[in-house]
C-alpha cells in the first residue's frame, strides 16, 4: 500500500517535472539541468563523494530505482542475517581446543622425557596419537574455515551495500513522500544491526581461528620431532647397542620390567580407545556385517539340515561350519579388517592377529593333521609372550634372553616343520614347507643380530616371524574357509531337483575364485612382513614418488602413476566383465525354460559394455587424452586394414551376431562339417562342443559367411527320417501297416503326424521312408534307436524279410584228389592228412586189440 502511495505520487508529479524539462530545452545549454535542481530539492547527500551523477531521466524513473534498491538491500540483508545467525558452535570448540593443546604438550613431553629408551613401536604409537587428536583439531579447523569464508562473503555484500549512494540519501521534507523515508530509516537500522553481528562473529571466529592455528603449529613442530626421532633410529637400526652375550653387561639393570609393563598397557589402552573413538562408525559397521553374517550362515545350516533331501551328503562336505560356525565367520572378516582401518595402532593389529590365531585353533587339525595341531598349540605360549613385548613402548634390554630363547624356540619350529613337510605328499605341505622355509630364515637372522648385539633389529624380526607364521595359516584358512562359505549358499539356492549334481557348480566357482582369494590372501601377508619390520611407510613414500613424478617421451608428459590405475581399472573391468558373463550364462542354463527367455549372446553385449565402460573411465581416472588415443587408432587403422582385417572381422561379426541373434548358448547348431551345441558367443570366435565331446573354436566370421543350419532357433523339434527296406516278396500293405503301428508311440508326436511313404525300388529291396517328429532334439537318437528296435521285432513277428546281400560261386573246375563225399549228422569231415591217417589206422587197431 506504500509503494502504491508512493508511485500516485510520483505519477502526480511527473508533469510539473515534465513542463520544467520542456521550459529548459528553450533555454541556454550553459544553463543548470532542472532535473537535477529539482532532484536535489526533494533530497541530501551526507556523503558528498556519492552523489549520484546527473542523468537525463525523469524524476518519477529516478525515484521508483530508489524504491527498488531499498527493497532489494532489504531482502538482502534479510538473508544475511538469517546466515549470521547459524553461528559457529563456541560451546564444544572452548572445551576441546584447549585440552588438544595440553594432550600435544604432554605427548611432547613425554616423548623427549623417553628419548633415551625410544624405539619404532613407541614413535608409530605416539605419531597414531597425534593423528588422533590431530584429526580432532583438524576438523575444528575446517569448521572455523568454513566461517570465515561465509563471513568473507558476508562482509563484501555489506561493503557493496554500504558503498550505494541511497544510504547518503535523507529527504529535505519528510512529508513528501513518506513512505521513502521509512523505508530508508529500516534501512539503515537493518544495515547497522548486521554490521554490528558481523563485527562481533568476526572478532569471535578469528580469536578460535588463533587458537586452532596454535595447535596446528604445536602438532606441526611435534610431527618434526618424532620424524626426526624416527631417522635417527633408522640410522642407529643396524648398529651394534649392547654387547654380545659373552662380555659384561653395558646397559643399566634398573628398568623395572613390571612398571614398563604396566605403563605399556594403560598407554596402549588409551591409544586403542583414542582411535575407537577416531573410527568408532568403522568398528560399528563392521561389528554388524559380522553378526549379519554369523547368522546368516546359521540359518543356512539349519535350513539346508531340515529340508533339503540331501542335507548329510551336503554337510558332510563342510569342514568349518558344521562344528565352528562363529570362528569360521570371524576368520572371513578378519583379513578384511586388516586392510580396511587406516593407520591402525600396534594394539589394535596384534588384537586382531590374536584373534585370527584363535579362530585358527579351532581348524587346524581338521586341516592339516595331528601332527601340526600338536606344533601348533605347543608354540602357541611363546606366540602369545613374544606378541605381549611387543607392545611395550620402552626398549627394555633385559628382554634379551628371552627373546633369543624365542627365537631359537621358532627356529626348531620352523625345522620340524620342514622335515615334516618334505617326508608328507599333501598339498598343503606345500604352504607350511614354504612358511617353514621364511621362519626358519628370518629367526635364524634374529637369532644372529640379537648375539651381534642389534637387540632392537632382533626383536623386530623375531615378532615378525612368529606372528606372520601364524597368521600364513590363518590366511590360508580363510581362502578354504571363503569357499566353503560360498558352497554352502549355492546349496541353498538350488532348486530341490538340482541339489545333487551342484556341487559340480561349486567347483567351476571355485576355480575361479581360488586364483583371486590367494592373491588376495598373499598381498595381505606381503603387507603384514613389511608394516611388522617397520619399511611400510618408506616403501610407501618411495612408490608414491615414483608413480607421481612426471616423465616425458617426446612432447608426452605422463606418469606411471596414470598408467598403473588405467592398467588396474582395465584388469578390473575384464574380471567383472567375464564373470558376469559367467554368472549370467550359468543362470541362463538353470533357469530359462525358452530360447526367448535366454540372454545368450546378448551376454557378448554386456561385456562389450562393461569393457568399454571400464576402458574410458580408465583413461578418465588416467588423465589420458582422447585426441592421443584417436592419433593412435588413426596411425594403426593402415595395419588394420591390411594385416588385421581378419581379426577385425571376426570383431565386427561378433557385435553383429549379438545384436541378430541368429544363435544362443545353448543352440544346436551345423557350420560347415562342424556341429554340436553353442557353449559361448565370444568377442572373436565362439565355442561350440561337438557330439564327441570335443570343443571347436569357430571364427565369429565363419558364422555369418557359411551356411549356418539352426536345429532350435525357432524351437527344438526335430523331424527323424529313416529308409526301411523289405524283399520284393513282401506284402506291401502289411509292411505300411507294421511301420504305422510301431509310430504310435508315446515320444513321437502326433502333429506333425507320422508318414510312412514307398520310397524306391532298388536291386534286391523295396524301400520305405518314414517320418516322424520328436518333441527335443535331445531326444532324437534315443526316440530313434527305440522305433528300430520295434521295427525288427515287428519284423520278425510278421515274417517279413529284410533283405541282406548274398553271394552265389561257381566252381568252374575241381581238384583231382576232391572227393565228394555226403557226411551224416555230426560226421567229421575235415580232410585226411598222412599224419592222421596212420594215426586213424593205428587208433583202429588198438579199438581192436581191446576188443578181442
Amino acid at each position: 500500500m506504500k509503494c502504491f502511495l508512493t508511485l500516485l505520487v510520483l505519477i502526480l508529479a511527473v508533469p510539473s517535472f515534465s513542463l520544467a524539462q520542456g521550459e529548459g530545452d528553450n533555454s541556454n545549454n550553459t544553463t543548470a539541468d532542472p532535473i537535477a535542481e529539482t532532484f536535489d530539492t526533494l533530497f541530501n547527500y551526507t556523503d558528498s563523494v556519492n552523489i549520484p551523477a546527473k542523468t537525463s531521466k525523469s524524476a518519477g524513473t529516478i525515484l521508483h530505482q530508489v524504491i527498488s534498491k531499498v527493497q532489494r538491500y532489504a531482502f538482502d540483508l534479510n538473508g544475511l542475517n538469517l546466515v549470521l545467525s547459524d553461528q559457529l558452535d563456541t560451546a564444544e570448540m572452548s572445551e576441546k581446543l584447549p585440552e588438544i593443546h595440553l594432550a600435544a604438550k604432554m605427548i611432547k613431553n613425554k616423548t623427549e622425557a623417553d628419548s633415551q629408551y625410544l624405539n619404532h613401536r613407541y614413535l608409530v604409537g605416539m605419531e597414531n596419537l597425534v593423528s588422533t587428536i590431530g584429526d580432532l583439531n583438524n576438523t575444528y579447523q575446517k569448521k572455523i574455515q568454513e566461517r570465515v569464508d561465509k563471513l568473507s562473503e558476508v562482509g563484501n555484500r555489506l561493503n557493496a551495500i554500504k558503498s550505494d549512494s541511497v544510504f547518503a540519501m535523507t529527504l529535505r521534507d519528510t512529508t513528501l513522500v513518506p513512505a521513502i523515508n521509512s523505508e530508508l530509516n529500516m534501512l539503515k537500522k537493518s544495515l547497522r544491526t548486521v554490521d554490528s553481528i558481523y563485527l562481533e562473529q568476526e572478532i569471535v571466529t578469528a580469536r578460535f581461528q588463533a587458537r586452532v592455528s596454535e595447535n596446528t603449529l604445536v602438532f606441526l613442530t611435534l610431527n618434526q620431532y618424532l620424524s626426526q626421532s624416527k631417522k635417527r633410529l633408522d640410522r642407529l637400526y643396524w648398529t651394534k647397542e649392547i654387547n654380545y652375550p659373552w662380555e659384561p653387561i653395558n646397559y643399566p639393570e634398573l628398568t623395572n620390567l613390571s612398571s614398563v609393563a604396566i605403563d605399556s598397557v594403560g598407554l596402549n589402552a588409551k591409544l586403542m580407545k583414542a582411535y575407537m573413538v577416531r573410527s568408532g562408525y568403522v568398528f560399528l559397521i563392521c561389528s554388524i556385517i559380522l553378526i549379519l553374517i554369523y547368522l546368516k550362515i546359521k540359518s543356512t545350516i539349519n535350513e539346508i539340515g531340515k529340508q533339503k533331501e540331501f542335507a548329510s551328503l551336503i554337510l558332510d562336505r563342510v569342514k568349518y561350519f558344521k562344528r565352528h560356525t562363529f570362528s569360521s565367520t570371524l576368520l572371513i572378516l578378519l583379513p578384511i579388517f586388516l586392510i580396511i582401518f587406516n593407520r591402525p595402532p600396534l594394539v589394535f593389529i596384534s588384537i586382531l592377529s590374536f584373534s585370527m590365531v584363535v579362530a585358527s585353533s579351532l581348524l587346524v587339525k581338521e586341516q592339516f593333521g595331528e601332527y601340526f595341531n600338536k606344533i601348533w598349540f605347543a608354540f602357541l605360549l611363546p606366540y602369545l609372550l613374544l606378541a605381549l613385548t611387543s607392545l611395550n613402548w620402552k626398549v627394555v634390554y633385559q628382554e634379551r634372553w628371552y627373546i633369543l630363547l624365542s627365537s631359537l624356540l621358532f627356529l626348531g619350529m620352523g625345522v620340524l616343520l620342514l622335515r615334516h613337510t618334505i617326508a608328507g605328499k599333501e598339498k598343503y605341505h606345500t604352504l607350511i614347507k614354504y612358511l617353514a622355509v621364511f621362519l626358519i630364515a628370518i629367526e635364524g637372522f634374529a637369532f644372529i643380530a640379537n648375539v651381534m648385539g642389534r637387540f632392537n633389529l632382533s626383536k623386530t624380526y623375531s615378532v615378525t616371524g612368529a606372528i606372520l607364521f601364524y597368521r600364513g595359516i590363518g590366511l590360508f584358512l580363510f581362502v578354504n574357509v571363503f569357499l566353503e562359505a560360498i558352497y554352502l549358499f549355492i546349496e541353498h539356492s538350488k532348486k530341490e531337483n538340482d541339489v545333487f549334481t551342484s556341487y559340480f557348480d561349486f567347483q567351476d566357482l571355485q576355480k575361479r575364485m581360488k586364483g583371486f582369494l590367494y592373491i588376495f590372501a598373499t598381498a595381505t601377508w606381503v603387507y603384514g612382513v613389511i608394516w611388522h619390520l617397520g619399511y611400510f611407510d618408506e616403501i610407501y613414500n618411495w612408490f608414491s614418488e615414483f608413480l607421481r613424478q612426471d616423465r616425458t617421451l617426446g612432447d608426452t608428459v605422463f606418469q606411471f602413476g596414470s598408467i598403473l590405475l588405467f592398467i588396474i581399472i582395465l584388469y578390473v573391468s575384464t574380471f567383472l566383465a567375464n564373470n558376469i558373463a559367467y554368472f549370467a550364462s550359468v543362470k541362463d542354463q538353470k533357469t530359462a525354460t525358452s530360447r526367448k527367455q535366454r540372454l545368450g549372446s546378448s551376454i557378448l553385449l554386456i561385456r562389450l559394455a562393461v569393457l568399454v565402460t571400464g576402458f574410458f573411465i580408465g583413461m578418465t581416472a588416467a588423465k589420458i587424452p582422447l585426441d592421443k588415443i584417436a592419433i593412435v587408432l588413426g596411425a594403426l587403422s593402415v595395419g588394420i586394414g591390411f594385416g588385421l582385417q581378419t581379426i577385425i572381422n571376426n570383431l565386427v561379426s561378433g557385435v553383429i551376431l549379438a545384436f541378430e541373434r541368429p544363435i544362443q548358448i545353448g543352440d544346436e547348431i551345423q557350420v560347415g562339417v562342424n556341429a554340436g551345441t553353442v557353449k559361448d558367443v565370444g568377442i572373436r570366435a565362439s565355442k561350440i562342443q561337438a557330439y564327441d565331446g570335443s570343443e571347436i573354436v569357430v571364427p565369429n566370421g565363419d558364422l555369418l559367411s557359411q551356411s549356418l543350419i539352426n536345429w532350435t532357433l525357432s524351437d527344438k523339434k526335430r523331424r527323424v527320417e529313416l529308409i526301411i527296406g523289405v524283399g520284393y516278396g513282401s506284402d506291401m500293405k502289411l509292411v505300411k501297416s507294421v511301420l504305422e503301428e510301431v509310430l504310435t508311440r508315446d515320444r513321437i508326436l502326433k502333429a506333425p503326424s507320422p508318414r510312412v511313404y514307398m520310397q524306391t525300388f532298388n536291386d534286391s529291396s523295396v524301400d520305405f521312408r518314414v517320418l516322424f517328429w520328436v518333441e527335443s532334439i535331445d531326444i532324437w537318437i534315443d526316440v530313434r534307436g527305440e522305433v528300430m528296435n520295434a521295427i525288427f521285432e515287428k519284423f520278425a513277428e510278421s515274417n517279413i524279410e529284410i533283405p541282406f546281400p548274398k553271394r552265389d560261386l561257381y566252381l568252374k573246375s575241381v581238384p583231382s584228389n576232391w572227393q565228394e563225399k555226403i557226411s551224416k549228422p555230426g560226421e567229421d569231415i575235415s580232410p585226411t592228412t598222412p599224419d592222421s591217417k596212420l594215426k586213424s589206422n593205428s587208433d583202429d587197431e588198438n579199438k581192436k586189440s581191446s576188443e578181442d
